[in-house]
């Protein structure tokens, strides 16, 4: 091996760039691998996890835990049931205020599933409806130097509404039953570390607890099929079971029911809620892009590493003719050739490996999701390394080595070796080197272009400088007022109104029966007309002084004109008089809205008044939400409001967000991704830039001895400089004459595998070629440029 780090101390630039371009694609594909293989064992420790299933139906996959309660009674094929729900609360520790998210389910929660139970017994931590079980890390949080079994924790304080049948106030103790190990590839995220009883749902959910099951999709359902037993082929009977008890399935607005494998849920979950957040979910066309994505870095990473080693298979031919005419074979060379690639290759995954650790937690961060590389280095994954570095230096090494044992010691003698793979490959590993990166960083910018247009579509409101907050839920009319007057003296704020939510959050729905038979679900936006303005909506159409309206799409379903004034369904459930016609909005996101446009029913009151009997307090209570409208500073006006609610309920304040941020958000996976293609594009983009500088660079060092010839024989040095250019530019032509139906031939693919739509677009197409001819025309102007200037004789000599 000594020839061979010889060579490379010699080829200093062939060395650099193929060890960066290696590790480089090597830390990306080790921090995609772990991304990919958390993804894909998520609940894979689940010991019965062919033969569980998540209960839901054609709209979501959420039930009310009563339903498994009835199932297991009707079905003998049903073992066993659990249920999970999750609510974010405050707790009080000894004095200590505590937020955390708790998740509340059955008893049988850690006899049912298999999540680690580190203290305390699977039977009995939670048969108490008082008993709580904690996380290992909230446990280190509020008890580090003693053991929390036994301690309480406070909910609520003497004022808190205890909302059960009865009504009432008071707070709840619960004492610490046991620890669990965090939640770790799992469906349930992280953030929850509490777990507790769900008898406890009477206090803080009734709608939920209800005999009645008004709340129809409160948990996450899950059912135990027994061993033997065909679960899966009961449903239709089992919806015949539920038409006689369950509301949505006796007025059809379910009319399906579904078992889903907790196996595959991360992959199959739709609409699957654990309340105040979704489940841990992912999407199997993002994770087949980032394994394309993580393989296309290698793949050209080594395609780089074949480039340099196939320009510079002249610098070692001399070696290998050698080693062939003292007595080694044909087979032998290739072997050591690829031996030396491997040996290459190891070196720069150990790098890869270290440069991976150091840019594990950006990585994290980037991705949403928990990464750890030492934890996940197991022996199994130990062995699948050393074979992928076997392949992908066998990969690397294979071309130059066939190309060097291939020929004969004559040959290479006689210099036919160095003129035919002058002739052969340079030319067309220059053209192949360039297709890659125009298509990479076309295809790029294409997705970014797209969801760039996703999230600036219009909404139908506005969500610019308005702040939004929860915690004026329960205020009474004098709180209120006094909220909204100590706000308005602020010069900042421009208006403050109140509502129960708008349209990028889930709105109280009501769903009803059109005369068609088609199951309608409608929203109900309501607020006052402080709200209705923050938003800047307003009514294309004003019928009467009435407080309800509706939008285009509501009379679409009922299959009504627009401009119908009554809407009357033939059984009678339906029927009410419209005040006014709104603009349709997006519910949601843009995806969800283009997928099911949402029927929207609108209620505006000039004000709430606790003496006044309107719609929306008789049905929902007080108002949950309060906008502000504002100008200049955000953080002062949101301090203000923090301030103003702590001054009222004597609580800190805890929510207080923008209406932009909340729209990002239902974008974050989209913009994730496209951070990772970002970075991945920019990384093979700096492979691509060095990787052409270098074929540049061996290109015209080939050529060194005709531009001294024609320099003795009085060529200029602009017309030699010119003539290489043109060489280079001949080259450019040909990869974008390739590259541009390439690229309109991937963006379909791409198109269908992200969920994006993607169009071919002509600037992210014409910059992406502009881009790649500068870089290579730059980079062979500088090489050019030297090797014309160069004195002559030096080059004639070593020829």
């Amino acid at each position: 091996m000594k020839s061979y780090f010889r060579f490379l101390s010699r080829h200093r630039l062939f060395t650099f760039i193929n060890i960066v371009g290696l590790c480089l694609s090597m830390a990306f594909l080790l921090l995609l691998g772990d991304l990919i293989y958390r993804q894909t064992t998520v609940e894979n420790y689940q010991t019965r996890a062919d033969r569980t299933f998540v209960v839901g139906n054609e709209m979501c996959m959420m039930s009310n835990f009563r339903v498994g309660e009835r199932l297991k009674e009707r079905f003998p094929e049903v073992e066993d049931w659990c249920s999970i729900a999750g609510y974010g609360m405050t707790f009080n520790i000894g004095g200590q205020k505590a937020d955390t998210k708790v998740l509340v389910t059955g008893q049988n929660f850690f006899t049912f599933f298999d999540y680690s139970l580190l203290t305390g017994d699977r039977r009995k931590v939670l048969s108490a409806p008082n008993q709580i079980v904690v996380s290992k890390s909230f446990a280190q949080r509020y008890w580090p130097d003693e053991s929390p079994i036994g301690k309480e924790m406070v909910l609520g304080d003497d004022e808190m509404e205890l909302g059960d049948a009865n009504g009432g106030k008071g707070h709840i103790t619960y004492t610490v039953s046991g620890i669990m190990d965090d939640f770790d590839r799992s469906i349930i995220p992280d953030g929850y570390e509490c777990v507790f009883n769900i008898d406890n749902l009477r206090h803080f959910h009734y709608s939920a607890w209800s005999e009645q099951m008004n709340n129809a999709s409160c948990c996450v359902l899950f059912l135990m099929q027994r061993e033997g037993c065909d679960l899966r082929s009961k449903t239709g009977d089992m919806i015949d079971y539920l038409k006689s008890f369950f509301w949505i399935y006796q007025m059809e607005a379910a009319k399906e029911l579904t078992l889903t494998p907790v196996s595959t849920i991360y992959y199959d979950a739709m609409e699957c809620s654990l309340g105040q957040e979704d489940i841990n979910h992912g999407s199997r066309e993002m994770a087949h892009l980032y394994v394309v994505v993580a393989l296309l870095v290698l793949v050209f990473a080594i395609f780089n590493y074949v480039n340099l080693s196939v320009s510079l298979t002249t610098e070692r031919s001399k070696e290998m003719a050698t080693r062939r005419l003292l007595g080694l074979s044909h087979l032998q060379v290739f072997g050591r050739l690829i031996g030396e690639s491997i040996l290459f290759t190891a070196i720069a995954f150990a790098v890869g490996y270290v440069i991976a650790l150091a840019l594990q937690d950006k990585a994290m961060e980037m991705a949403n999701c928990p990464l750890d590389l030492l934890k996940d280095t197991g022996f199994g994954t130990i062995i699948a390394i050393l074979m992928g570095i076997i392949l992908a230096g066998s990969l690397a090494g294979f071309v130059p080595a066939t190309i060097l044992s291939g020929y004969q010691p004559i040959d290479i003698v006689r210099g036919t070796f160095r003129r035919r793979v002058r002739q052969r490959w340079s030319h067309a590993l220059m053209v192949v080197q360039a297709v890659f990166a125009i298509v990479m960083l076309t295809i790029t910018l294409l997705l970014g272009s797209s969801i760039r247009e996703l999230m600036n579509r219009p909404l139908g409101y506005d969500i610019e400088n308005i702040l939004k907050t929860w915690d004026v839920a329960g205020f009474s009319e004098s709180q209120r007022q006094t909220f909204r007057s100590k706000l308005l003296a602020l010069p900042e704020v421009e208006a403050v109104g109140f509502g129960y939510g708008t349209p990028l959050e889930g709105l109280e729905n009501q769903t009803v029966s059109a005369d068609d038979g088609t199951v309608v679900s409608l929203r109900l936006l309501m607020g006052d007309s402080c709200f209705f303005n923050i938003l800047n909506i307003h009514p294309d159409r004003i019928y009467t002084d009435n407080d309800l309206g509706v939008n285009h799409q509501l009379l679409r379903q009922f299959g009504k004109k627009d401009d119908e004034r009554k809407i009357v369904t033939a059984n009678g459930k339906v029927n009410f008089e419209i005040a006014a016609v709104y603009p349709d909005m997006v519910y949601q996101n843009v995806m969800r809205e283009e997928e099911h446009p949402t029927p929207f029913i609108i209620i505006r009151e000039n004000e709430f008044r606790d003496s006044t009997d309107n719609y929306a307090s008789r049905r929902y209570g007080k108002p949950r939400l309060a906008l502000v409208k504002y100008h200049g500073e955000r953080q002062k006006v949101e301090d203000v409001i923090k301030r103003q609610i702590s001054a009222i309920t004597g609580q800190e304040a805890r929510d207080v967000h923008s209406l932009a941020q909340s729209h990002e958000d239902w974008y974050k996976d989209y913009q994730r991704f496209l951070s990772v293609l970002m970075v991945f594009t920019a990384v093979a983009l700096l492979i691509a830039v060095l990787g052409l500088m270098a074929m540049n660079s061996y290109f015209i060092s080939q050529r060194r001895r005709e531009i001294a010839i024609r320099r003795v024989f009085g060529a200029e040095i602009s017309s030699i400089t010119l003539r290489l250019l043109l060489t280079v530019v001949i080259q450019s032509v040909v990869a974008m004459v390739i590259a541009i139906p390439l690229s309109y031939w991937l963006a379909p693919t791409v198109s269908s595998i992200s969920g994006l739509t993607i169009r071919m677009e002509l600037m992210p197409l014409l910059l992406s070629l502009v881009i790649v001819l500068a870089v290579n025309l730059l980079t062979a102007a500088v090489q050019s440029w030297r090797a014309a200037t160069e004195n002559p004789v030096n080059n004639i000599k070593t020829e």
